[in-house]
């Protein structure tokens, strides 16, 4: 499968002087190395939701879970758009991770069979 590698980007509006954004190994890193996201997706009238899940980082793609009738699953079956964050506690130090994206649903039973592993 060919990746496209992203870039990592820095808001430099709420940055400290002189700081560069991490290289991508550092990103995957912390994306294969955490246990706990937060998935922001948007309601039908707009309003907000967030929900703590585990997800896993897999061929350069994140992974996620959801029950069909969960707040999550009707938000994103209306609107795929989605966020899911992934970092530390801590105020200066660690590495947060923002992943903006299009949720799709994996049917593929070999893969699911894979990331049930």
């Amino acid at each position: 499968m060919s990746q496209t590698e992203p870039v990592a980007e820095l808001n430099r509006s709420f940055s400290e002087p002189g700081a560069a954004a991490p290289p991508w190994t550092d990103v995957t890193a912390v994306l294969t190395e955490s246990e706990m996201f937060w998935l922001s997706t948007v309601r039908r009238d707009g309003r907000p939701h967030v929900a703590p899940l585990p997800a896993i980082w897999l061929d350069g793609t994140l992974h996620f879970c959801t029950g069909s009738h969960e707040q999550k699953a009707a938000n994103l079956r209306a609107n795929p758009g989605c966020v899911l964050t992934t970092g530390t506690s801590d105020l200066r130090s660690g590495l947060d991770v923002v992943v903006e994206g299009t949720a799709v649903r994996v049917t593929d039973v070999p893969r699911l069979h894979e990331l049930a592993g």
